[in-house]
C-alpha cells in the first residue's frame, strides 16, 4: 500500500513551525541591530578622541595675548564636535548634555595655565586613565559620552534585561607633541 501525505497537513505544520521560530528570529534581529548601533557610537567616540589628540599635538604655541592652551583647546573641542556631529551628538557644557572633553598637557604653551582643561557636562565623571601617565612632550585627550543623555538612543533591549542606561563611552588618545623645526639653523637652507 502506498503512503500518501496530505499537502494540507504539511502546510499546517509549516505554519506552526513559523509561529514558533518567528519570535526568536525577531529577538535576534533586535539584538543585532541594537549592538550594531552601540558599536557605531563607540567607534565614533574612539575616532573623535584620536582626531582631537592629533589636533592637540600640533605645535601652535602661545600667541601674543597669552591665550595658549585655551585657544588650542577650542580647536580640540571643535574637532571632537565635527566627528561626533555625524551621529547627532553635540558637545555642550549644559548640566545634562552627557558629553565632556578633557585635555591634559604637562607643558602648556602658557606656563600660568593648569596642565588639564575640561569642557562639557559638569556632572559627568570623565576622569582620564591613570596609565600611561602623560609625560612632558605628550598630550592626552579624553572624550566621554553618556549614551542615554547625549543621543536619541532607544534602549530596545531593556525588556530582556540588557540596558544601556548610565553607560558612558570613554576613549583616550595619547600623542607626542609636534614641534616645528627651523631648518635654516646650522647651515641648512
Amino acid at each position: 500500500m502506498r503512503n500518501r501525505r496530505n499537502p494540507r497537513n504539511r502546510r499546517g505544520v509549516e505554519t506552526i513551525e513559523l509561529i514558533l521560530v518567528l519570535p526568536i528570529l525577531v529577538i535576534v534581529l533586535i539584538f543585532s541591530v541594537q549592538f550594531a548601533i552601540v558599536a557605531i557610537y563607540q567607534s565614533t567616540v574612539v575616532h573623535a578622541a584620536t582626531v582631537a589628540a592629533r589636533e592637540a599635538g600640533k605645535d601652535q604655541g602661545a600667541d601674543e595675548l597669552g591665550a595658549g592652551i585655551r585657544t588650542d583647546f577650542d580647536k580640540v573641542v571643535a574637532s571632537v564636535e565635527y566627528i561626533v556631529g555625524v551621529n547627532c551628538i553635540q558637545i555642550s557644557d549644559a548640566s545634562s548634555s552627557g558629553t565632556k572633553v578633557v585635555l591634559e598637557d604637562l607643558n602648556p604653551p602658557n606656563p600660568l595655565e593648569a596642565p588639564s582643561v575640561a569642557y562639557g557636562d559638569p556632572a559627568l565623571d570623565c576622569q582620564p586613565p591613570l596609565t600611561p601617565a602623560v609625560e612632558p612632550g605628550q598630550v592626552r585627550v579624553t572624550v566621554c559620552v553618556d549614551l542615554m543623555k547625549a543621543t536619541r538612543f532607544c534602549d530596545a533591549l531593556a525588556p530582556w534585561g540588557v540596558t544601556f542606561a548610565g553607560r558612558v563611552f570613554r576613549a583616550s588618545s595619547l600623542v607626542m607633541k609636534e614641534y616645528e623645526q627651523d631648518l635654516s639653523v646650522g647651515g641648512l637652507p
